[in-house]
C-alpha cells in the first residue's frame, strides 16, 4: 500500500511539471514579478503580476548579468531650497505635511534619504546672504545661522518626522563676499590668500556644528557649487589648485583639529573641460585622506567613469539633476518650465546615465517650487522644474511626471543595492539593480509611441512583459534560488 501511494505521488509530480512546461521547455515558477507603470495618461499603476519562468526561453531582448555588481547604491534625494519652503507654506499645515509624506515618507513616499542643503543663499533663495558678512572676521566671531531657522531648517525638519536618519550635506554657492575678488555675492574669484582660507575653513566647520546643534545630521560638506562658473546669481571661481591647497592644507587640517564630523566633497564639478579637479586634486597623497566623495552635476556626467576607475575607493554622487527642458529666454515668452512628460523622460534618461556611469546616490534639484519657478538671477530670473509644484493662486499642487519618473528608482532601489550590468539589449532603456535581500530591480522606459513586448533574462530565468507606449516600468523580482 505504501509503495502504490509513493508511486501515484510520483506520477501527479511528473504530470504536474510536463504541465507546466511550454513548448521551449520553460518550466514556470510559483512565484511571480510585481510591476508598477506609469503613463502619460496614469501615473504610478499597480499592473497584474508577471510569471517567471526556468529554462531555455531563446534569444532575450535584454539580458541581465547577475554576475556582475558594480558600485553600491547610497540613495536618492533632492535640494531644500528657501524658495521651496516659500512655496509649501502657502498652504495649510496638514496640505503641507501631505506633500512631504510624498517625498520621504519610507513606506509610502519617494523614500528620499539624502538630500542637500546651501551653506548660505543659492540661485534659489528668497535673497542674497552668507553666515558671516563682517568684514574680515577671521575668527568667525559673527558667524550664524540664524537666518536659515526661518526656512531651511523648518523644511529639514519637517522632512525629518518621516525619515529621522535623513542625511544632509551642505554646498557653498559664495563664501562670505570679503573672501572674493569683487566684494560681492554673484560671480567673482576666491581670494589667493592664506588667511582667507583658514577664515573659509572656518566658516564650513562652524557650519557643520551649528547645523548638528540643530539637530540635523550634516554628514558632508562641498566646497564650492560649480566652480568655474561665473553667474548672475551667488557663485565664486576657483582653480583646481586654489581647491587642492584650501583642503590639503587648511580644511581638512581644520576639520581633523576641531573634529568636525562632517566628510569633505570634492565638488560641486560641472563642466567636463575642467577634468583638472579630480585628476589634480585626488591624485595628490595627502588630500586622499581628506576627501571621501566627489561630486558631480550637469556635464560632469563625462568624468564620472573616469573617477571611478581610477578613484575607485570614492563615494560619487550626482548632486544636481538638470532643471528643465524649456529655458527662459529674451524674445521667447513662456510663463514656467512645462514639467511635461518629455521633462521626465529626459531626468529617467539622466538618471539611468548617470548610475551607468558608476554614480553612488542621485540628487534632483529642486523638489518643490511655486508655479513660476524662477531663479533670482539678477538679470535672467529662468525658470526651473521642480518635481512637486505650488500653484500660488489656486494653491493646487501638482506631482509632474519627473516626480513619477523618479520616484520609479527611489521607491524601489534601496540603500545597500548594487548596480547590476546589462550585457545587451535595451542599452538606452533599461537599467537594473540587486537590492541587499537579493531582490532584482528592473527598469525600463518604452520612448516609442506603440507597445513593446520585451524578452528579459536574468540567470536561470525569463519573463516577458508588455510595455504600454510612452511608459516607465519598474518589475521587482523576488529573490530566487
Amino acid at each position: 500500500m505504501r509503495l502504490s501511494v509513493s508511486i501515484v505521488l510520483s506520477l501527479i509530480l511528473l504530470l504536474f511539471v510536463f504541465t507546466c512546461a511550454d513548448n521551449n521547455g520553460l518550466i514556470e515558477q510559483s512565484v511571480s514579478a510585481t510591476w508598477k507603470v506609469s503613463t502619460k495618461s496614469q501615473m504610478w499603476q499597480d499592473m497584474e503580476e508577471l510569471t517567471i519562468m526556468k529554462g531555455q526561453g531563446g534569444k532575450a531582448d535584454v539580458e541581465i548579468d547577475l554576475t556582475s555588481l558594480k558600485q553600491e547604491i547610497e540613495g536618492f534625494g533632492g535640494a531644500f531650497n528657501e524658495k521651496g519652503w516659500e512655496a509649501l507654506s502657502l498652504l495649510t499645515p496638514d496640505q503641507r505635511d501631505a506633500v512631504i509624506k510624498e517625498l520621504f515618507d519610507p513606506k509610502e513616499g519617494a523614500k528620499f534619504n539624502i538630500c542637500r542643503v546651501p551653506i548660505g543663499s543659492s540661485d534659489y533663495a528668497v535673497s542674497r546672504y552668507t553666515h558671516n558678512e563682517v568684514k574680515n572676521d577671521f575668527k568667525m566671531t559673527n558667524f550664524s545661522i540664524e537666518r536659515d531657522f526661518k526656512y531651511l531648517i523648518p523644511y529639514i525638519k519637517a522632512a525629518m518626522r518621516y525619515k529621522p536618519d535623513l542625511k544632509v550635506w551642505g554646498s557653498a554657492w559664495t563664501p562670505p563676499t570679503w573672501m572674493k575678488t569683487n566684494g560681492a555675492f554673484d560671480g567673482g574669484n576666491m581670494k589667493d590668500d592664506p588667511r582667507i582660507y583658514a577664515a573659509y575653513a572656518l566658516y564650513l566647520a562652524r557650519f557643520v556644528e551649528e547645523y548638528q546643534k540643530a539637530g540635523i545630521n550634516l554628514y558632508a560638506v562641498a566646497v564650492q557649487n560649480e566652480p568655474r562658473m561665473e553667474t548672475r546669481y551667488p557663485s565664486c571661481l576657483w582653480t583646481p589648485k586654489q581647491f587642492l591647497t584650501f583642503i590639503r592644507d587648511h580644511m581638512g587640517p581644520l576639520f581633523e583639529e576641531r573634529k568636525v564630523n562632517a566628510q569633505i566633497m570634492m565638488g560641486t564639478i560641472c563642466p567636463r573641460r575642467y577634468n583638472r579637479f579630480p585628476g589634480l586634486v585626488l591624485s595628490n597623497p595627502k588630500i586622499q585622506s581628506y576627501v571621501s566623495i566627489v561630486g558631480y552635476q550637469w556635464a560632469g556626467l563625462h568624468s564620472v567613469a573616469d573617477t571611478r576607475k581610477r578613484f575607485s575607493e570614492k563615494s560619487i554622487m550626482q548632486t544636481e539633476t538638470e532643471c528643465g527642458n524649456c529655458f527662459w529666454k529674451p524674445g521667447f515668452k513662456r510663463d514656467r518650465p512645462p514639467n511635461d512628460w518629455e521633462y521626465g523622460s529626459y531626468t529617467w534618461k539622466k538618471i539611468k546615465a548617470f548610475f551607468d556611469k558608476g554614480v553612488n546616490s542621485y540628487m534632483l534639484w529642486n523638489m518643490i517650487l511655486d508655479e513660476e519657478g524662477k531663479s533670482i538671477d539678477s538679470q535672467l530670473p529662468w525658470p526651473q522644474n521642480a518635481a512637486v509644484v505650488i500653484d500660488k493662486n489656486s494653491k493646487q499642487v501638482i506631482y509632474t511626471p519627473m516626480f513619477y519618473a523618479v520616484k520609479h528608482f527611489t521607491y524601489f532601489v534601496k540603500p545597500g543595492a548594487q548596480y547590476v550590468s546589462i550585457i545587451y539589449g535595451w542599452e538606452e532603456n533599461a537599467i537594473a539593480f540587486l537590492n541587499p535581500d537579493r531582490e532584482l530591480v528592473i527598469l525600463l522606459e518604452n520612448d516609442r509611441w506603440h507597445p513593446e513586448t520585451v524578452n528579459i533574462n536574468f540567470g536561470d530565468y525569463w519573463m516577458t512583459v508588455e510595455l504600454p507606449p510612452k511608459s516607465w516600468s519598474t518589475i521587482i523580482v523576488p529573490p530566487l534560488q
